[in-house]
């Protein structure tokens, strides 16, 4: 854990999150879902009463991501980083799909907040403050951004924010460029020289 001691650890990491919201997207309502959902309690209640938390080998720095996976590249990505001994803890999508709002008893008018208070949907000073905290409370050395080419909605690095929060936090970033869904707007080697080169500034930092 290099540091960051398992009382700041999560269960899951961004590659976890994302995998696992599969049920939540194409299953929502079905006893399918309900199912894996519930077995993936029981999981990390587990290991959260053993203290184990979503660890790479030799962790040294924590990272969280803001925008959209590259779906085409979880895998990659997640033995990349843990090869860096960089463990992205956490990120603004996972959360796409949980509507904690919503209520059963008043559907329609639940819904509508539901769906006005997502992280896609707010303003930026919202926005800054979530990650601000998300920053905070995971103890993370560094943010990624991914530029996705294809969802401009979900891209928060294009009107300023990873410096605003920079100058905020002091906390150092990184964007990449690529999609969600479109890899010819991704260069593979680009995108490992660029986050090998951020984590030799998080070290040259230490």
């Amino acid at each position: 854990m290099s540091g960051h001691g398992l009382g700041q650890a999560r269960a899951l990491d961004l590659f976890d999150g994302t995998t696992l919201m599969g049920p939540a997207v194409v299953g929502r309502g079905t006893q399918k879902a309900v199912d894996v959902y519930r077995l993936l309690l029981e999981e990390l209640e587990s290991r959260v009463a053993d203290d184990v938390g979503a660890l790479v080998d030799e962790e040294r720095y924590r990272l969280y991501w803001d925008g959209m996976p590259v779906w085409g590249r979880l895998g990659m990505h997640s033995k990349m980083f843990a090869e860096l001994g960089a463990n992205v803890m956490a990120s603004t999508y996972c959360s796409s799909w949980i509507f904690s709002a919503l209520d059963a008893a008043d559907p329609f008018r639940s819904m509508a907040r539901a769906y006005t208070e997502l992280f896609i949907t707010r303003d930026d000073a919202y926005k800054e403050d979530y990650i601000q905290h998300k920053l905070d409370f995971f103890g993370c050395d560094g943010m990624v951004y991914h530029n996705a080419r294809t969802c401009p909605n979900n891209t928060n690095c294009l009107y300023g924010m990873p410096q605003r929060l920079l100058t905020k936090t002091g906390i150092p970033f990184v964007v990449i460029d690529g999609d969600l869904n479109d890899l010819r707007c991704l260069s593979d080697e680009q995108t490992r020289t660029n986050i090998e080169a951020f984590i030799e500034q998080l070290e040259e930092r230490r």
